[in-house]
């Protein structure tokens, strides 16, 4: 046994790991530091933007009185554009599903003029004989859809040598149910 060894005067601390386990505590506090000053700065610049907007609120809110003739000519736009919008809530669909229906074989349409939000119809098409646009003419008048029809025009067109088509018009209206 060594008896000159004095335990009281030694260390018995790692020191190394001591100063990796400082250096890891720096660290996290340098990285929580940072964290709170990008929260800090966000929350600064969330606050001046609310600030414009509650400002910019507080100036809008005052009342301005408009000229009668002002209103009077703002009343005629919206007038004109829910007229417009009227004339396009016409269900189209269902028109061209019955006129789809009674269209017999034999007969094609050309063209479909509507005017006054599809109550006045001309039907223009061609067909490959009288009996035909008769027939065509039996189906709209047996139809619930449509009134008031009339073969305004009919007119035969030659295809070649030996075939020949008829061009005709028709006029109806079409009932809104």
């Amino acid at each position: 046994m060594n008896l000159n060894i004095n335990l009281a005067t030694r260390v018995y601390v790692n020191l190394k790991q001591v100063n990796y386990f400082l250096m890891l505590f720096f660290l996290i506090c340098c990285s929580w530091m940072a964290f709170n000053l990008y929260l800090f700065a966000s929350n600064l610049e969330q606050m001046n933007r609310y600030a414009d907007f509650m400002s910019r609120k507080g100036s809008a809110g005052e009342e301005k009185v408009i000229p009668d003739a002002e209103y009077n000519k703002f009343l005629e736009k919206v007038k004109y554009v829910n007229s417009i919008l009227y004339k396009r809530s016409y269900d189209w669909l269902s028109l061209l599903e019955n006129l789809e229906q009674l269209v017999p074989s034999g007969v094609s349409l050309r063209s479909l003029d509507p005017s006054n939000q599809g109550e006045a119809l001309k039907l223009t098409g061609t067909a490959t004989g009288f009996p035909s646009i008769r027939k065509f003419m039996e189906n709209l008048e047996g139809s619930k859809a449509f009134t008031e029809i009339y073969l305004t025009e009919q007119t035969i067109a030659k295809i070649d040598n030996k075939r020949k088509a008829v061009n005709f018009t028709v006029t109806c209206k079409a009932s809104k149910s």
